[in-house]
């Protein structure tokens, strides 16, 4: 009985590591920046269309996320996973304008507002269910975070080849992964505990956002998490360009964008087998020097040799992702979990929409000078956040 029960508990795990890790890369990526290109928009209008795509999720994130605790954290996923994946089939695909491109984006938001943080939720009460330490669930989380890396490494390989043949094909295609989870969430027994109602749900959610922040050592811990992952995420935009102005045909571009996300995989592996040895303080410490090197390094010159140093920001992603939103969740009731994660993503997405935009906007002027933006923005901040975090495991 037990057995089978153990059993049951490890197809969930497998179907949420599935449905996370199929659903972390957009295959159209590395071709994003030229296809909006292509329909008319500058650095500075892709920049305002993410920070538009950002707004929306920021806005529904913590309303989502008590609709999955309270109701259904399975079901959630699937409406999230199957919408992304319409938006990409018969929307965003046939963008031919930057009004086209931002309903895109809002749609994306709205859904994809439904499925952020169910994933380490679920993954976590599977966890619980199989050992009550923190142990198994750590792991499980580092091994998801190389999985993501995996399935964005594969999708990043074949969004090149197919963008370079027809931009919109690859962005249609990029739906495929979002229907892959959506059919995944279906098979998952949700036997998650829920959140009751207290009050009314503007008051609960209102409760839990007013007790996560008075939780010092848990509001630490989600600025940690918003800078740390944002300190990479800015930048994005602008690698196409970089690889560009570097050299690298169009046709090859797919190649940097799968070596990053190589070595993001790398990242979260290493962070596997040594995050746990070090403290809050020494985990954040190693992305936010790997970002400085790259960045620095490509603001004073950008050539065929230099640009690889990008590289060090993947390392730098991956490691970020396989560990300081799960110390997030370590610190949060069962009851709250995907409430607190979502509070998490808004306090990085409110981070991301400014710098994502000043980046943009650099960029433009000259490519290094988003390089130094970057630095300009994250030095300060990281450093405030080693400061702030306890020399603790």
């Amino acid at each position: 009985m037990r057995l089978g029960k153990e059993k049951k508990l490890k197809k969930n795990i497998f179907l949420v590591m599935f449905e996370s890790a199929i659903t972390a890369g957009l295959l159209a990526m590395a071709i994003m920046t030229p296809f909006f290109n292509s329909i008319g928009l500058n650095q500075e209008e892709i920049a305002l269309s993410q920070a538009i795509f950002t707004i929306t999720a920021c806005i529904l994130n913590i309303p989502a996320g008590w609709v999955a605790d309270r109701f259904s954290r399975k079901w959630a996923n699937v409406i999230g996973d199957f919408g992304a994946a319409f938006t990409f089939f018969f929307i965003y695909s046939r963008a031919n304008s930057f009004a086209h491109v931002v309903i895109s984006e809002c749609l994306l938001g709205f859904f994809l507002a439904l499925s952020q943080g169910v994933d380490t939720s679920l993954l976590l009460h599977f966890s619980k269910k199989i050992d009550k330490s923190d142990k198994t669930f750590k792991k499980y989380g580092a091994s998801l975070a190389t999985f993501s890396n995996i399935s964005v490494l594969i999708f990043s390989l074949l969004g090149g080849p197919i963008g370079a043949i027809d931009f919109r094909l690859a962005i249609a295609l990029s739906g495929v992964g979002p229907f892959l989870g959506g059919i995944a969430s279906l098979f998952i027994d949700d036997d998650s505990e829920k959140l009751e109602a207290e009050k009314s749900p503007l008051r609960d959610i209102t409760g839990i956002v007013v007790e996560t922040f008075k939780n010092k050592e848990l509001r630490k811990r989600i600025f940690a998490f918003a800078i740390g992952r944002e300190m990479t995420h800015g930048i994005i935009w602008v690698y196409t360009p970089i690889l560009l102005l570097a050299g690298v045909p169009l046709e090859f571009v797919s190649i940097g964008w799968a070596l990053t996300y190589l070595m993001s995989t790398f990242g979260s592996m290493l962070a596997r087998k040594t995050a746990h040895k070090l403290t809050d303080r020494q985990v954040f410490l190693v992305p936010l020097a790997l970002v400085t090197i790259s960045m620095t390094t490509l603001f004073i010159c950008i050539n065929e040799f230099t640009v690889w140093i990008y590289l060090l920001n993947g390392i730098a992603q991956g490691w970020t992702g396989a560990t300081l939103i799960h110390r997030v969740h370590t610190r949060t009731s069962a009851k709250k979990q995907t409430s607190v994660a979502s509070i998490a993503k808004v306090v990085s997405q409110m981070l991301y929409v400014p710098v994502v935009w000043i980046v943009g906007v650099a960029a433009d002027i000259e490519i290094r000078y988003a390089c130094l933006t970057t630095l300009i923005i994250f030095i300060p901040l990281g450093l405030l956040v080693v400061k702030s975090l306890k020399e603790k495991k």
